[in-house]
């Protein structure tokens, strides 16, 4: 049963994050990948949210904490990305920049998300 609640829940999650791709991808007036940070930043938020409310279900954890938002979020995405920047000399700034936006950010995401809760 907790197999096909990851593999239903990661399915979610990655059609949820293919339709919020396409839709911000027309964004590319900032210099760093946006898409990749609000992705990252929405589900550090819910997955902090989330743990707090489905604190007795272990079921409820496994299929939206672990599967939709394991399947939404994209730190794969954001290594890559990260790889590319700092393979490019002109770019060792935005890397730095980058890099410390996605881990503070989405930790703090992650914080108020257990705090929005409580």
């Amino acid at each position: 049963m907790n197999v096909l609640l990851l593999c239903i829940g990661g399915g979610i999650g990655a059609v949820l994050r293919a339709m919020v791709t396409a839709r911000l991808s027309s964004f590319d007036f900032f210099k760093i990948p946006i898409t990749t940070l609000f992705v990252n930043l929405l589900g550090s938020f819910l997955i902090g949210y989330l743990f707090q409310i489905y604190t007795a279900s272990h079921a409820a954890q496994l299929f939206f904490a672990v599967g939709i938002l394991g399947g939404f979020t994209t730190f794969s995405t954001l290594s890559l990305e990260l790889l590319q920047m700092l393979q490019q000399s002109k770019k060792r700034l935005l890397f730095v920049t980058y890099s410390v936006l996605q881990y503070v950010a989405c930790f703090i995401a992650c914080w108020l998300g257990v705090q929005f809760h409580l």
